[in-house]
């Protein structure tokens, strides 16, 4: 394994858009763009086949695993196993007829050794020092002894539903039986129980033994590590650690050192398997960590959901997190003499897993098969088992097998990379049709890198053949290979990697050019009117003015814009009168650029209408993405405003007033935009409304008349106020005299 490194990611995000059957040849979207894998959480987003995928960002060659049939389709599950000193692996199945089956080294298949009288499965094993096998069974609580010989016989029956785990004390002359509801009890030869310690929970599931003869207990649904001491008759129960998920699933130890599997489990409606979850801490790896899993739970359930992390519980009380998985849970581990750490997990709807983690704290996916549920595992000392490969060895001749849920099956797992092991990458999306072009690698050993690209998310028939790199290109990096990807354009690109004897794969990248996409506008506004009062009037800043705080002639243009490939924009905004292209004009003719000769870098500007006449105008904008591509890539859009209306003078008001009707009557008029208020005010007071004379103020031009009432005989000061639509504001002033 090589150092870890330094290195950096980019991602693409996908969209769901429709694919294109051609392109023309300069499509390209300004500089190019990448897509690089170099972690453990973007490798793992592929699939591998006899790769192993290593937390500081490696893929290597694997091991070779070989799908054994199973002797009977009624077992549906392997749930347990336990090697004996002669090499030969016991494994527990559930279905219809749960079985003890056999699997002899050297010999290619498996061989039903006995069933049971229970209709569950098979949930825990363990060996007696006269060659029986213990089976522990679910929901009825029992432990069976099978001989050699096939014959079985109930051995014990304990105080409790299920039983979890199975583990012989030779020391002692007892076997422990880890049940549901949460107690641990011992059990004699002759088959008699005696209770050691009882939990409070609802279930024991992990079970290990330390150094000392200590118990190592993992309970749930409170997902509490507990050191039991018993000395025969009494015992002394210590909780080592309370962890923040809902149950301890299994316990190994190698050497002084515990090794924990802990879950946080939640059923399909989201509620907690065994009350409210206090959630696990998932603290990812330097390098991420991999995706969940799902798979059948104590019970039969295969509805849960549920994460998982797996911990080191050191002499010293030290607790250390290895590794976690954001949605899965693990299911049973196996710890070495070397310290090499195997476990078993499950992914919803999806593969199965086994992680290695080793020694020096590296995770690595040590197989990923088609099943979705690795239930249990039987592996002897790796280090041995790699040093003696092919040996007839005492350790390095046992058999490493993998059990299987969802659906049943065993795995022969050989320390050997297997001839056919490949890594597959995820789809990559350039959510555009895109020129692919090169893909550079670094790693040590024979790999051969290809490509395939198409237009659907998924590869079918439609989808490219498989090519190799094409036209060798020069890398600045020691170990670094580049070649051209031959696979044609399209949208999507998909990469795979074979790997021949021991290979090492540290990462990759393609760089691509997606096809330039139009910007386009989607909407103009022009002015600022709030209360939508009148349509088609600029109304500047400061609307709503008053001849106290009159209207300003600023007018602010804004635009939407749709920008696919989030290119560099610019913008073009042009206006001219409407009457010219009655008069005749066309194509560019009459219009004013605004903003002057640089174009705009934002979708808005503000206009001093002063600079042009009153009158009806239009406005164009033109979006350009110049600034990030190529002259000839250049793609723009233009739009139009609907025509509005530039009003910059104030009305003209006309007022009479007759002393013997004591009314005024009066008739204002604007050039270009239809009045929108009459009022008037007396000796300073508010303004009050005044009706037109058409019972509608909404024309260029409005007469209007109303009598003066309640006011005292004598002079008196009315203001006629009249407002326009672009809030321009018009006022008179007359002294009036009434009468008593």
């Amino acid at each position: 394994m090589t150092p870890a490194r330094f290195r950096t990611a980019l991602f693409c995000c996908s969209a769901a858009l429709p694919a294109l059957a051609l392109w023309p040849g300069n499509a390209g979207a300004g500089p190019s763009k990448s897509f690089r894998v170099t972690t453990y959480k973007e490798f793992a987003e592929g699939q591998e086949q006899g790769v192993l995928l290593s937390s500081q960002g490696d893929a290597l060659s694997g091991f070779t695993a070989t799908r054994l049939a199973l002797p009977s389709l009624s077992d549906d599950s392997v749930r347990a196993m336990v090697a004996a000193p002669d090499g030969t692996v016991y494994l527990g199945t559930g279905g219809e007829a749960p079985s003890i089956l056999a699997y002899v080294q050297g010999k290619p298949a498996l061989r039903t050794l006995a069933r049971l009288a229970t209709t569950t499965w098979v949930s825990a094993l363990c060996l007696l020092p006269n060659g029986e096998i213990l089976a522990g069974t679910a929901q009825d609580g029992r432990v069976f002894a099978v001989g050699k010989d096939g014959k079985s016989r109930v051995y014990a029956k304990v105080e409790g539903d299920h039983v979890w785990a199975l583990l012989h004390d030779a020391k002692r002359g007892v076997t422990y039986v880890a049940t549901g509801p949460g107690k641990l009890f011992a059990v004699d030869k002759a088959g008699k129980a005696q209770k050691v310690f009882d939990s409070g929970a609802r279930q024991i599931l992990g079970l290990a033994q330390g150094e000392d003869g200590s118990l190592y207990v993992g309970s749930a649904d409170d997902a509490v590590l507990y050191r039991v001491e018993w000395n025969g008759s009494t015992a002394k129960v210590r909780a080592l650690h309370d962890f923040s998920g809902n149950e301890v699933r299994a316990v190994a130890r190698s050497g002084a050192a515990i090794y924990v599997a802990v879950n946080d489990m939640q059923k399909s409606g989201g509620d907690s398997a065994g009350g409210p979850s206090r959630g696990i801490k998932i603290t990812p790896l330097p390098a991420g960590s991999t995706p969940g899993n799902n798979g059948p739970r104590p019970g039969g359930s295969t509805d849960r959901q549920g994460k998982g992390a797996l911990y080191r519980v050191d002499a010293d009380g030290r607790i250390e997190q290895l590794h976690a998985i954001s949605d899965g849970f693990f299911n049973a581990l196996y710890a070495d003499p070397e310290g090499n750490l195997f476990a078993a997990a499950s992914m919803p709807g999806g593969r199965g897993k086994v992680y290695w983690v080793r020694p020096d704290r590296t995770v690595l996916t040590a197989l990923e098969l088609k099943e979705s549920d690795v239930l249990s595992l039987s592996f002897g000392p790796l280090a041995t088992a790699t040093a003696t490969a092919g040996a007839k060895g005492k350790e390095g001749a046992k058999e490493r097998l993998v059990g299987t849920g969802n659906s049943g099956a065993v795995y022969r797992v050989e320390w050997e990379a297997p001839k056919d092991a490949n890594y597959l990458s995820k789809v990559f999306d350039g959510l555009y049709p895109s020129r692919w072009g090169s893909l550079r690698y670094s790693g040590t050993g024979p790999l051969k890198v290809e490509t395939r690209s198409g237009n659907l998310v998924k590869p079918d028939s439609t989808w490219g053949p498989w090519q190799g790199l094409e036209k060798l290109l020069p890398t600045p990096a020691p170990g670094e290979i580049g070649g051209k990807v031959a696979s044609p354009m399209g949208r999507y690109l998909q990469v795979r990697v074979h790997f021949g004897g021991k290979a090492v794969l540290h990462d990759f990248t393609v760089s691509y050019q997606p096809m330039n996409q139009r910007p386009r506008i989607t909407e103009i506004q022009v002015g600022d009117d709030p209360l939508g009062r009148v349509a088609r009037v600029a109304r500047g800043t400061g609307a709503g003015g008053t001849a106290a705080k009159p209207r300003l002639p600023l007018v602010k243009l804004r635009w939407k814009v749709e920008n696919p490939d989030e290119d560099e924009l610019v913008y073009r905004l042009y206006v001219r009168p409407l009457r010219q292209e009655r008069e005749g004009q066309t194509g560019g003719e009459g219009w004013l650029r605004l903003g002057g000769a640089d174009p705009l870098t934002k979708p808005e500007y503000e206009w001093n209408t002063e600079s042009v006449p009153d009158g009806v105008y239009e406005a164009k904008v033109v979006v350009s993405d110049e600034r990030g591509n190529a002259a000839e890539q250049v793609l723009t859009h233009e739009m139009l405003a609907p025509p509005f209306v530039v009003d910059n003078r104030r009305p003209e008001l006309w007022v009479s007033y007759d002393l013997k009707t004591q009314r005024i009557t009066g008739k204002a008029q604007d050039a270009v935009s239809p009045l929108s208020e009459l009022s008037y005010a007396v000796d300073g007071g508010d303004f009050l409304p005044v009706a037109a004379r058409d019972g509608v103020i909404d024309d260029l031009v409005e007469e209007f008349a109303f009598p003066l009432v309640r006011l005292g005989a004598g002079l008196h000061t009315v203001v006629v106020r009249a407002i326009d639509g672009a809030d321009n504001v018009a006022a008179v002033q007359l002294v009036v005299r009434t009468k008593d």
